[in-house]
């Protein structure tokens, strides 16, 4: 059974909407800001940037949680206009579901009992009563919105909780188990997580340069992405535009380290390869991957080898394109895969590949790939979507260019 995208909506660093997002991606310029969503001054950090949704607010104001799922609340609003269907009325209400990715987000009464009390051992009800964007209210805005009634998940596998819920998602469809899925991820980064980045020295010090041989480190983002799948036959029978065809999803652990990659790539390489059906003729038609390209020394070195091994198995001599756009909105943790696969669909159809901010001087010794460094017109057939994750998380989607049919093509 096929399954497609007809719905796309994304609130990212740069403003709302898809357009908004696609022009922030072929600029050339990054939604890089000061962070003044908790205090950067008195503390010292190895940036005090990153690239933020200005309207979730401040830690201090204690709104920020509320705003994110106002923020959530317009995205799906959005989403239901692009896909043109109303509250899932054309589809029974158990048959539609919902799989969102999602990561740690704010915890202001725990930081603030960490800032307060240093040195001082955490009690347990800090944990349990800390402000947070919690699994249960980000499904029940979207099943609210949506009367999405049937299957309902937040996956948490890190930074590859986007790519997995739409991967999820697929394979609810694919067997059967629905006919309509919302997918995602919602992320947006606390003082919690930017210290403890931080303190690992993965943060850049001016910004994100994914795959240059000056980078130092990954820069913080946040994103809110929603995407609409769909039975191919129902799609076709509404005659719903269509953003691309999902081909394969795959995702595993390779239980190496749990913040660093395994160097050599093994796992990024085999989810890539099983996404594509481990066949060769649809390896053949790989035109662009949209790397998880961190900017981290380890992590973009090891995708490297991965890809070039992927490339390898094919029998032309083409080289793969291949960028990371987190240069531009940042990284947004668990909606990282998510925010991308909305930037791979886009590439799709508008058959440009975005660049890879920052990236000056490429690593060398990887002939088989155009690491992208401006913007460009470039014919892609099918393209992958990376996340590789802490814990060794990792996953693929392959997503194959479909012509966008319907009378409100954007």
């Amino acid at each position: 059974m096929s399954v497609v995208i007809t719905g796309m909506a994304i609130w990212s660093p740069y403003g709302r909407g898809l357009e908004t997002f696609w022009q922030g991606l072929i600029s050339g310029k990054s939604a890089r800001k000061p962070v003044t969503r908790f205090d950067v001054e008195n503390w010292v950090y190895r940036t005090k940037t990153a690239a933020t949704i200005e309207e979730i607010g401040t830690e201090s104001s204690g709104c920020a949680e509320s705003n994110a799922i106002e923020i959530l609340s317009a995205v799906i609003a959005d989403a239901l206009e692009d896909a043109e269907i109303s509250k899932s009325g054309d589809v029974p209400p158990y048959e539609t579901a919902i799989c969102l990715g999602s990561s740690q987000n704010v915890t202001k009464v725990f930081s603030d009992h960490l800032r307060q009390k240093r040195g001082e051992a955490v009690p347990p009800d800090a944990f349990s009563n800390y402000s947070w964007v919690s699994a249960g209210s980000i499904l029940s805005t979207v099943a609210r919105q949506t009367n999405a009634q049937g299957a309902a998940m937040v996956v948490s596998t890190a930074c590859a909780s986007g790519t997995s819920s739409i991967g999820i998602g697929y394979d609810w469809i694919r067997h059967g188990r629905a006919q309509r899925v919302f997918a995602g991820g919602i992320g947006f980064f606390s003082e919690l997580s930017f210290s403890g980045f931080n303190i690992l020295r993965l943060t850049a010090r001016e910004g994100c340069r994914s795959f240059d041989v000056a980078r130092d480190g990954m820069m913080f983002g946040d994103g809110f992405a929603l995407v609409v799948l769909e039975n191919e036959e129902l799609a076709r029978r509404r005659g719903a535009k269509i953003w691309g065809r999902i081909l394969g999803y795959a995702t595993a652990n390779e239980a190496f380290h749990p913040t660093s990659p395994d160097p050599e790539g093994s796992a990024g390489f085999r989810v890539m390869w099983q996404a594509l059906r481990r066949d060769a003729g649809i390896l053949s038609k790989l035109d662009y991957i949209n790397a998880h390209g961190t900017g981290t020394l380890v992590n973009d070195t090891a995708e490297l080898k991965a890809i070039q091994k992927l490339v390898a198995l094919g029998e032309n001599k083409k080289r793969v394109a291949v960028s990371s756009t987190k240069g531009h909105h940042g990284h947004s943790l668990g909606a990282a895969g998510s925010v991308e696969f909305v930037a791979t669909a886009l590439a799709l159809k508008h058959q440009q590949v975005p660049p890879t901010l920052g990236l000056e001087t490429p690593e060398a010794g990887f002939d088989k790939i155009d690491l992208i460094q401006t913007a460009q017109p470039h014919p892609i057939r099918v393209a992958l979507s990376n996340s590789f994750a802490f814990g060794g998380n990792v996953a693929a989607i392959a997503v194959e260019h479909v012509e966008i049919t319907g009378e409100n093509e954007q």
